[in-house]
């Protein structure tokens, strides 16, 4: 036997508890007992000739001595020696032993009480929280291996230590909030809710990288220990962008915490956090959870309840590979059904191996199922299942005495007394196939995901008038549920729910109509206070094929309302690639059927996505493909825009003559009395106040740009149809004009205003035009600080949306910044990224001040010092 067992994890633990403030290390140790560091290295891990775990006699007295512990304690097993040291420290009240000010874990899932083979990992835990070193730590395992268990294992350890110096202890499940097609829109509601719980004063108010900065810096003002589980829910599945977190603001809040975070994050997931790649082995550890040995597993099977012989117990245990899940639903199976008796696990159909413990835990519920064919407890597990979360026993009582008896399902469940219900609901809890959780008079009822989406399966394939007519009734519930005028996403979430759950029912038309009529209010974009993640939930359960094909139930106008739904919930969110396809398909619907100006309404946002996504020669294809479409609209205005866009992309491009013949094509028509048209198309004049800026004719694009709001003052037709996103333009342009003639007050009002109109238009894809703007107004005046946050934040933006024009115009304009406040090796590594972007020389407006730019930065880098640039390069140029 080691005379001190496990010595290394012991020291570490005295270095990591700080019980001698001056020690962190073998090597401080070593400096104090006079000694190398590698000789206190070789107690613990020993040498050829010594065996390890052993401090030598001569030094026993001095280490326990210089950690202020019984030399005895040395001796003991490393769990005993822990209990131990926290004892200690309690004593001498060195450890904070108060309670947090604030707690909430109570939307973890439910777990079981005892958890068995995890004793590393807990210790890992602790060790992680402890040592202060550690700003998020990943556990990251296939479904059903224990990781939310294990979460609420070390909550309660934590529990009974005080939470060890945590000030506030805040938890959320994604998974277990939603489920499927929703569980991206969690994101929202979670970042809200984390807000409003961390004292936000306005949590809905911002854009979701503004909410994400606030909620980071609320969580990092005091040790907080912060728990995300089931972040697997929010992360994309293999492919180009596996493991990356899909909510912005979610994967905001990550990176921040995973720079800077006082306390710690721990994360659940069944894949790493691609996210946090470049953080990994730093400020960002990852424990990935092993299956249950074979000692663990056996413990696991006798606590149920099971007996047998020990080569029964090893055979099943070999056959299940250690996962959790499949061992518990296992252990309740062979309970319930077959009294206890572990022999009888072979009765039961062989099992795949370990790397398809999913198809194992499936094998286990057909078995379940056999085993309750005609009871109540498999109703009661399908009504369950068919809920996309957590319900309460009362809703779901509501639910089964509706008229429509359904064989299966609400015909057994009605029948039940709150007597007969509780022992069917104690039934499959014995079983472990469902969870309880008791919130005030309400018991509430939920299944492990797998479970959910085993049930789903098993219904739809071999049950489908079960599923279909049970989503009926949970439609109508949900419907009923839900208040007349939604205005936050907590009133508007049952009717999205409602909405997935009518799709399910196949009850199209009934889920499309409460769709427009109720969600989006007839107009085509998400309105402000809804989540665009919950939306397109909505929007993908009409499609047969992802933004292809909507379901053949619906009308040909229902089916085009949708596509252009799909195309701008896209371009809302970021998803470029994607938009393109519901937008093309859309446009060609109207294009078969001569419906000329519906095609161009679609094709105008798509020809401005495809400019500021870096496409700028697809844009002027897709302009001169509709020049005939245009034509024969015979409609003044259109052609105006034609002009227009067609100018606005040649300037781009550095056609700068030819531009401006166009735009002066479109002026004559803009400065009309009368059109001599209908005004069904928005007029754009900020394109043309920026080619008179960018030219050098600020004088003119003032001028041009008071008279677009004295159009708007008049209600002029040239603005009949106006949108903030529009009136953001011309305000960016109009305080561009100002600041480039001198007057400085007025740039900054404007300026300052149209980017406050583009976060709560939720323009995203234009958004980093309008910072770009803004930070040429800051660098201008000095203030480089503020100018730098809004470029940083504008580089962030486009490549999360993958805006490449964007992206690039916003690197132009931070090397001139790195520049002017002499950071010459910044403005280098500007440029650098710059030529990462791609090939953006079909860009050329700006191609001569970046070719000046280089050499500039070449002539900073040779003389360590900043040449002067030329007068028209100190302020930044300004954006599209």
């Amino acid at each position: 036997m080691r005379r001190h067992p496990e010595l290394g994890k012991k020291l570490q633990l005295l270095y990591s508890l700080r019980l001698n403030p001056a020690l962190k290390s073998h090597a401080d140790l070593a400096e104090i007992l006079g000694i190398s560091r590698q000789a206190v290295g070789k107690w613990a891990r020993g040498t050829e000739t010594s065996q390890g775990d052993a401090i030598p006699l001569s030094q026993v007295e001095n280490v326990a001595t210089i950690f202020g512990i019984s030399e005895h304690w040395l001796t003991l097993e490393f769990e005993d020696f822990e209990a131990k040291i926290y004892e200690k420290l309690e004593a001498e009240s060195r450890l904070d032993i108060k309670k947090p000010e604030k707690i909430s874990v109570s939307l973890l899932p439910n777990t079981p009480a005892k958890i068995f083979g995890r004793k590393n990992d807990l210790r890992r835990l602790d060790s992680e929280w402890n040592e202060r070193q550690t700003n998020i730590l990943q556990l990251v395992g296939f479904g059903g291996m224990g990781k939310s268990s294990l979460l609420n294992a070390w909550l309660s350890r934590l529990d009974q230590k005080g939470y060890c110096g945590a000030r506030r202890v805040y938890a959320w499940s994604f998974y277990w909030q939603a489920a499927k097609s929703e569980v991206r829109s969690s994101g929202d509601y979670f970042i809200e809710h984390a807000l409003d719980w961390f004292g936000d004063e306005t949590p809905a108010d911002g854009t979701p990288w503004e909410k994400a900065t606030r909620l980071a810096n609320l969580i990092r003002s005091r040790r907080t220990l912060l728990l995300l589980d089931g972040m697997e829910a929010m992360q994309y599945p293999p492919g180009s962008r596996h493991g990356l977190v899909e909510n912005p603001a979610v994967a905001l809040l990550l990176k921040e915490l995973a720079s800077d975070n006082s306390g710690m994050c721990v994360v659940t997931s069944r894949l790493p956090v691609a996210d946090l790649t470049a953080y990994e082995g730093t400020r960002v550890r990852t424990v990935e959870l092993e299956p249950l040995s074979d000692k663990s597993s056996i413990k696991m099977l006798k606590s149920i309840g099971l007996q047998g012989s020990y080569h029964e117990y090893v055979q099943a245990v070999k056959e299940y590979t250690g996962h959790p899940l499949s061992l518990s639903l296992l252990g309740g199976y062979l309970n319930v059904v077959h009294k206890g008796r572990m022999g009888d696990f072979r009765k039961i159909r062989s099992l795949l191996d370990e790397q398809e413990m999913g198809i194992a835990a499936k094998n286990l519920m057909h078995n379940y199922l056999n085993w309750f064919q005609g009871t109540p407890e498999r109703a009661l597990l399908f009504a369950v299942g068919l809920f996309d979360r957590e319900v309460s026993v009362q809703n779901i009582r509501k639910i089964a005495e509706e008229d429509t008896e359904i064989s299966g399902l609400t015909e057994e469940l009605s029948r039940l007394s709150n007597l007969q219900m509780s022992y069917v609901v104690d039934r499959l809890k014995q079983a472990n196939l469902i969870t309880v959780r008791e919130n005030g008079t309400a018991s509430l009822l939920d299944c492990h995901p797998l479970v959910r989406d085993f049930l789903s399966d098993f219904l739809n394939e071999n049950h489908p008038s079960i599923w279909k007519q049970g989503h009926v009734l949970i439609f109508n519930f949900l419907k009923e549920q839900a208040i007349d005028n939604p205005n936050t996403i907590a009133d508007i979430e049952p009717l999205f729910r409602a909405v997935i759950h009518g799709t399910q029912a196949e009850l199209y038309e009934p889920a499309f109509e409460l769709y427009f009529e109720k969600i989006k209010k007839r107009q085509f974009s998400m309105f402000a206070k809804g989540s665009h993640h919950e939306d397109q939930a909505c929007i993908r359960s009409f499609f047969l094929t992802e933004w292809n094909e909507p379901v053949s139930e619906l009308n040909e106008e229902a089916k085009f309302y949708l596509l252009s739904c799909a195309a701008a919930n896209l371009i809302y969110l970021g998803e470029i690639q994607e938009a393109a396809e519901p937008c093309f398909r859309s446009i060609e619907w109207f294009k078969e059927r001569e419906m000329w100006l519906d095609a161009l309404n679609i094709a105008a946002p798509l020809v401005s996505m495809l400019m500021i996504s870096g496409e700028l020669k697809k844009a002027l294809n897709l302009i001169d493909e509709f020049h005939p479409v245009i034509m024969k609209s015979n409609n003044k205005v259109v052609e105006a825009m034609g002009y227009c866009f067609k100018a606005h992309a040649l300037h781009l491009k550095g056609d700068d003559e030819d531009a401006g013949k166009l735009f002066q094509k479109s002026e004559e028509i803009l400065t009309l009395e009368n059109p001599g048209a209908p005004v069904s198309f928005p007029t754009i004049s900020s394109y043309y106040c920026k080619y008179l800026l960018d030219t050098g004719r600020a004088s003119e694009a003032l001028e041009r740009s008071l008279k677009t709001f004295s159009w708007r003052s008049k209600s002029s037709w040239q603005v009949a149809i106006d949108t903030t996103s529009l009136l953001a333009s011309d305000m960016q342009i109009l305080g561009l004009a100002y600041l480039a003639l001198g007057d400085k007050a007025n740039a900054k009002i404007y300026l300052n205003r149209q980017v406050e109109l583009l976060k709560e238009a939720d323009e995203w894809l234009y958004l980093p035009s309008g910072l770009n703007a803004r930070a040429s107004f800051y660098n201008a005046t000095g203030d480089f600080e503020s100018a730098r946050g809004d470029l940083e934040k504008a580089l962030e933006i486009s490549r999360r949306t993958g805006a490449r024009f964007g992206e690039w115009e916003t690197l132009i304009n931070l090397s001139h910044l790195y520049l002017q406040v002499k950071e010459p090796r910044k403005a280098r590594n500007a440029i650098k990224e710059l030529d990462l972007v791609g090939d953006m020389s079909i860009y050329a407006y700006r191609r001569r001040e970046v070719e000046q730019l280089r050499e500039d930065i070449h002539c900073a880098g040779n003389s360590n010092s900043v040449t002067p640039h030329r007068k028209a390069l100190n302020r930044l140029k300004s954006p599209a």
